[in-house]
C-alpha cells in the first residue's frame, strides 16, 4: 500500500530529475530572459524617440507657418508707417515691428535649435532601432538553442511531468505545502535515512526516531537540523517506484 512516504519520495526523485534535466539548459533561460528584458527597454527607448521626433516635426511645420505669418505682419506694419499721421502713431508702429522682429529671431533661432536636435535624435533614433533588431536576432537564436536541447528530451520532461502531477494528487495540501516550502531551500527537499543520518546533511538521526519513521509512513518527520523531510531507510527510491505509484 502507497503511503505519504511513498508519494514525497517520488515527487522528491521526479523533481531532483527535473531539475537535472533543466540543468542542461545551463544560462539560457535566464540570458533569454535578460535579453528580453532589454528588448522591451529598447523598444520603449525606439517609441520615446519616435514621438520626440514627432513632436519636432510638428513644431518646425508650425513655426513655418509662424513665420511666414509674421513676416507678412511686419510688412504691412512697414507699409502702414509711412501712412503714420503723427510721431505717437509711428513710434507704436515701429515698437510693434520690433517685437515682430524679435519673436521672428527667436522663433528662427529655436528652429535651428531643433533641427540640430532632430538631426542627432535621427542618430540615436537608428542605433536604438539596430540595437533592437540586434537583440531579437539574439533572442531567437537562444530560443531555438533552448528548442533544439528541449527536443532531444521533450518528451521524457512530458512523462516526468505527469508523473509529478500523479504523485502531487495522492499528497495531503498540508505535506504538499510543506514539501514546496522546504524546497525553496533545497532541491532535494526529502530525503532518506541512511547509516542512521539524514542523507541530505549527514546530521545523526536518533534510533527511536527512525523506527517511527519506518512505522508511520503517513507521518511527516522533519530533519531537527536542515529541516529536510526524513524518509525512511527501508524505501527502494528509484523508477520503479515512480512506475508504481502512477
Amino acid at each position: 500500500m502507497s503511503t505519504q512516504n511513498h508519494f514525497l519520495a517520488g515527487l522528491s526523485y521526479i523533481d531532483q530529475r527535473l531539475d537535472d534535466l533543466n540543468e542542461e539548459f545551463g544560462d539560457l533561460p535566464e540570458l533569454e530572459k535578460e535579453k528580453q528584458r532589454e528588448s522591451i527597454n529598447t523598444k520603449i527607448q525606439v517609441e520615446e524617440t519616435q514621438q520626440i521626433l514627432e513632436e519636432i516635426t510638428k513644431f518646425v511645420a508650425s513655426a513655418k507657418i509662424t513665420l511666414v505669418e509674421l513676416k507678412d505682419r511686419e510688412d504691412k506694419l512697414v507699409n502702414q508707417q509711412f501712412l503714420s499721421r503723427n510721431n505717437k502713431e509711428f513710434d507704436a508702429i515701429s515698437r510693434e515691428i520690433d517685437q515682430i522682429r524679435l519673436d521672428h529671431t527667436s522663433l528662427s533661432e529655436k528652429m535651428r535649435s531643433e533641427g540640430i536636435k532632430d538631426e542627432n535624435l535621427n542618430k540615436i533614433l537608428e542605433e536604438q532601432k539596430a540595437n533592437y533588431e540586434t537583440l531579437q536576432k539574439e533572442i531567437k537564436d537562444i530560443s531555438l538553442e533552448i528548442e533544439e536541447l528541449a527536443g532531444e528530451q521533450k518528451q521524457e520532461v512530458r512523462d516526468l511531468k505527469r508523473q509529478k502531477d500523479s504523485c502531487t494528487s495522492k499528497i495531503t495540501t498540508i505535506n504538499l505545502k510543506e514539501y514546496n516550502r522546504i524546497r525553496k531551500n533545497y532541491n532535494d527537499a526529502a530525503v532518506q535515512v541512511k547509516r542512521n543520518s539524514c542523507s541530505g546533511c549527514y546530521n545523526a538521526v536518533p534510533t527511536q526516531r527512525i523506527v517511527e519513521i519506518r512505522n508511520n509512513k503517513d507521518m511527516l518527520f522533519l530533519c531537527e537540523n536542515c529541516g529536510r523531510i526524513l524518509l525512511s531507510d527501508d524505501l527502494e527510491i528509484n523508477d520503479d517506484l515512480v512506475k508504481s505509484l502512477i
